[in-house]
């Protein structure tokens, strides 16, 4: 019987040979290596001389503690195949997490990311420089807000695959500054005169300004219209997709939604149902009118060239020169949809005919952002509260009768 420590190849090995049956196994390296197979070799010396059997135990790999970007790359990949995510939000997890956590955290071992780090680094984003587009600047709180959503997740994956035994994420200090909507609405001359400008230089333009302006859509709900999308006869349009990016997808909520594009905002006028002005009745005649509409494919989009959308960028550069010759002054043309909101609360719509109407995810959501249009005669008691909405009476909630007078129903 005999139990040697040697060393081999710049590691230290025990050699064991018992009862005709010879065995080896690699101990480590250096001092310590040296050390640990002394120490294995008089265990097993002993263990066999009491009759005990030859058995040696399996080394255990040295345990390797994964980087922050290792798990990053790795929540990257995973977590578009495991949920549904709008194309538009993954590409700002992506954007952040390349170009702002892992070149700040990246290096570190995942077990290093404490609540101190997280905030050390939310200081840093706050201040000068924490901005990657805007050199010198601080990254904006709207998107820190999203690149720490980022965070969290890849912080909670690591605590699923036992690399973390909880989210520093939770007892993290910080308060971002408040979501405000810039809300800055058109008043009905503006509208009637920003019209008159695009019917003059783009006849073209100006019905997809009337349709947007009558339908309270967003500006990729209105790019990503098809022709299958519309029905003239009863003026209604089927939004179920958006153009964003330069990629279809769907619309906000996941939610499709039928709309009415008649209804009256641009007029001067109390009503604000759907078709009871002949001037928003005119926006099927502007359709028809299109300069280009293909006839055999439903597949088209309505003001794009064929399946190719309108780009944002042309978008945007004729929404530019209407403003210039109708000497209005610049807003957004999101602004459409906030004036759509507020001028058809200020009339007395229902609040969750205007909530579906626009796609928003809550009657609360309107409430917040377009309360003061409301008419005051018409808002109810401060302290009443309908359905979880604080000041709504009833019938700012309820929703139109079918068929109500004025218009197609859009239910």
């Amino acid at each position: 019987m005999g139990v040697k420590v040697r060393e081999r190849g710049g590691a230290w090995w025990l050699f064991i040979n018992h009862k005709g049956q010879r065995k080896a196994r690699r101990v480590g390296k250096g001092k310590q290596g040296k050390k640990a197979a002394e120490l294995a070799a008089t265990k097993i010396a002993a263990r066999l001389a009491e009759g005990g059997p030859l058995v040696l135990e399996q080394e255990k790999p040295p345990h390797v503690v994964a980087t922050f970007a290792q798990v990053a790359e790795e929540w990257l990949h995973k977590y578009p195949a495991l949920h549904a995510i709008r194309p538009a939000t993954l590409d700002n997890y992506r954007s952040f997490t390349t170009q702002h956590l892992i070149p700040a955290l990246g290096h570190l071992a995942i077990t290093a990311i404490t609540p101190t780090t997280i905030e050390d680094f939310i200081e840093a984003k706050r201040g000068p420089g924490g901005s990657i587009r805007f050199q010198g600047k601080p990254l904006s709180d709207a998107s820190l807000r999203t690149g720490l959503l980022a965070l969290r997740l890849i912080l909670q994956r690591a605590v699923r695959t036992k690399r973390i035994p909880a989210n520093p994420m939770h007892e993290v200090e910080w308060r971002g500054t408040p979501r405000i909507e810039r809300v800055d609405p058109f008043s009905g001359a503006e509208l009637r005169a920003i019209l008159q400008s695009a019917r003059e230089h783009d006849a073209d333009f100006a019905t997809l300004l009337q349709v947007w302006m009558q339908s309270g859509m967003r500006a990729g709900e209105v790019c990503g219209l098809q022709w299958q999308d519309l029905d003239l006869q009863l003026g209604t349009a089927l939004v179920r997709r958006t153009w964003s990016r330069q990629r279809l997808g769907p619309t906000k909520t996941g939610h499709e939604r039928s709309v009415a594009i008649t209804h009256p905002v641009v007029d001067e006028t109390w009503e604000w149902r759907p078709g009871t002005t002949e001037t928003a009745r005119s926006v099927v005649g502007g359709l028809q009118r299109l300069t280009v509409r293909p006839m055999d494919d439903p597949e088209a989009f309505v003001f794009g060239r064929g399946r190719v959308p309108l780009s944002s960028m042309d978008l945007h550069r004729r929404w530019r020169r209407a403003l210039r010759f109708a000497r209005v002054r610049y807003r957004s043309p999101e602004q459409l949809r906030h004036t759509f909101a507020s001028t058809l609360l200020s009339r007395n719509a229902p609040l969750l005919y205007v909530q579906g109407q626009g796609g928003w995810r809550s009657a609360g959501v309107l409430l917040r952002v377009y309360a003061r249009w409301m008419p005051q005669a018409h808002a109810g008691d401060p302290q009443l509260s309908v359905d979880g909405i604080p000041g709504a009476t009833p019938a700012q909630l309820r929703w139109p009768l079918r068929g109500a007078a004025g218009g197609p129903s859009t239910m």
